[in-house]
């Protein structure tokens, strides 16, 4: 039977925490897989580990080699280095047959597999910047395959075309129970005739609750309500959600749900879900949920976001960081078209974008792996 690892930068059930757990499902039709998460981070909860124990899938954490924003400054370099050093000597006593690297930060495991023998699939889950193309194309290149979220993670990739599969995330919608709707919207007073805005996300500013927020200050609208979901990044710069609707004038529009153990239930409860972010987002599971529930989209037309969202059809696409236009939309929307663009959204969910449709794109990339010479 194959020994398989796969590495992932995070314990959390966010976007890429998510999609592990169905490349998980995919890669143990290839044999006994194990999963390997970095030990540097802390994390309360350990969704994540909670999810795939519950799976029974083997999980521990290394001192895996791992890019970070500390790591990149000159203090941070020998710390990496040293923990290339101990994930190389770790993997030479699993030695691995196949490792799947989940996101461009666990790139550096790619040449260290490569060392022991192991074949590598690397999934990129990010838009390159022109630096990171630089710095992280040759850790491409040590990549047997590499699977891109979306057409627009995959055109800047330093690498030759034919080593690359979109394969776009896929989802199912799970069944509610009856009343579970209207309850959950009642629980934040919204009633069955308002229209219920979702917003669920890490709390990044590049994710752009910003603006959304700004946006949201503008309406003259009180039919319509925002629920916020999600919460401050472990690393990098957040947004002060709580802060900003604090001193919001219409603040008692908004509710702060915080991070919660299922968002379907608020998918399934909401009438539009706003992706508001204002940098190149890959391809974010939210906008494929949605579809999957059958709610209308309002997006920035950015990234990965118009490979999923068909403008006035399936929702509606903004310019990012444009707090305007978004108040714009938002005040323009009606249930009526929300509700025929949702419909949209589920029938083109169906067309290609259901965890069987990813499973299968997923398990050939894997196949072609193992076979290529």
């Amino acid at each position: 039977m194959n020994r398989i690892l796969a590495v992932h930068p995070s314990d959390e059930l966010y976007g890429a925490d998510r999609v592990l757990l169905q490349s998980v499902e995919v890669l143990e039709r290839r044999g006994r897989v194990r999963v390997w998460l970095p030990n540097d981070l802390a994390y309360a909860s350990r969704q994540l580990t909670r999810e795939l124990t519950a799976r029974q899938v083997h999980v521990s954490r290394h001192d895996l080699a791992v890019l970070r924003r500390e790591y990149a400054r000159p203090r941070g370099l020998p710390g990496l280095v040293a923990r290339a050093w101990r994930t190389l000597r770790d993997l030479a006593r699993a030695r691995p047959s196949l490792v799947y690297v989940n996101t461009s930060a666990m790139l550096p495991v790619a040449p260290l597999a490569r060392l022991v023998g192991a074949r590598v699939v690397v999934h990129v889950h990010e838009a390159w910047t022109r630096t990171e193309q630089v710095l992280l194309g040759p850790l491409l290149w040590c990549c047997h395959r590499v699977v891109a979220v979306s057409d627009a993670v995959a055109r800047p990739l330093p690498v030759s075309r034919s080593r690359v599969t979109v394969v776009h995330n896929g989802v199912d919608a799970p069944e509610t129970e009856p009343g579970a709707r209207a309850a959950l919207r009642a629980s934040v007073g919204v009633g069955a005739e308002e229209t219920l805005v979702l917003v669920a996300s890490r709390w990044n500013r590049w994710k752009g609750l910003d603006v959304l927020l700004d946006a949201w200050s503008r309406l003259d609208r009180d039919d319509l309500h925002l629920v916020v979901l999600g919460g401050p990044p472990p690393s990098g710069t957040a947004v002060d959600v709580e802060g900003i609707v604090a001193a919001m004038p219409r603040g008692s529009t908004v509710s702060v749900v915080g991070e919660v153990e299922d968002a379907a239930e608020w998918f399934a409860a909401a009438d539009v879900v706003a992706v508001p972010s204002i940098a190149p987002d890959p391809f974010p599971l939210v906008a494929v949920e949605a579809a999957a529930h059958g709610v209308a989209v309002l997006a920035s037309r950015i990234g990965g976001l118009p490979e999923m969202v068909i403008d006035g059809v399936t929702g509606t696409l903004v310019e990012p960081g444009d707090a305007a236009a978004w108040a714009k939309a938002l005040g323009a929307s009606s249930r009526t078209s929300l509700d025929a663009a949702g419909r949209a959204g589920a029938a083109r969910h169906r067309e290609g974008f259901t965890h069987s449709a990813y499973a299968q794109r997923l398990d050939a990339v894997l196949r072609e792996a193992v076979q290529q010479p």
